[in-house]
């Protein structure tokens, strides 16, 4: 089964994005698919959540597991069958995963068959990109003053590193 996700934003009302996906492939494969073409770095944080018709969240499959809880499932671990059954079924995929910004997911369309192309890939790509960061987002309380972080106390010389110092290898981490 070949499954048509359609993803917008509520931040850009001309941005939709189709991807095309098998039902056996993993929502992994559908992050890189969406970061790579929107030009996004697919190593932040992201998740998808499955929801209800009103957009709650429902279930949630995470780019990383951060162990905190049981129920959560990776990216790489999930195939998309195993949350996504049926058409006009919603999604939400979280890119911004620290200000919660979001696409909405839904799947279009539904082929029972095999793919004549290579899966994943996008049928459908136009309007404004989202950018994956706000950068309106950072306040002044974000910022800090170094000056302010020059307290004596805690300065450190560099008569006070360890004498093995100079055989850090940063490969040894």
């Amino acid at each position: 089964m070949i499954y048509t996700f359609r993803f917008i934003s509520n931040e850009e009302e001309s941005f939709i994005i189709d991807v095309n996906i098998n039902h056996d492939q993993t929502f992994e494969q559908l992050h890189n698919t969406i970061q790579k073409t929107l030009g996004y770095d697919s190593k932040q944080l992201a998740s998808f959540f499955t929801s209800n018709d009103n957009w709650e969240k429902i279930h949630e499959i995470t780019f990383v597991d951060m162990g905190n809880a049981d129920s959560v499932k990776t990216m790489s671990e999930t195939s998309i069958d195993s949350f996504i059954t049926e058409k006009d079924q919603r999604i939400l995929y979280i890119f911004d995963y620290f200000n919660e910004r979001l696409f909405f997911g839904s799947i279009v369309r539904t082929i029972d068959a095999d793919a004549p192309i290579e899966l994943p890939s996008v049928s459908k790509f136009e309007g404004t990109i989202p950018p994956q960061f706000k950068k309106d987002d950072i306040t002044d309380d974000m910022i800090y003053d170094l000056n302010d972080l020059n307290d004596e106390e805690d300065d450190i010389s560099f008569e006070e590193l360890p004498n093995d110092f100079d055989h850090y290898d940063p490969n040894d981490y």
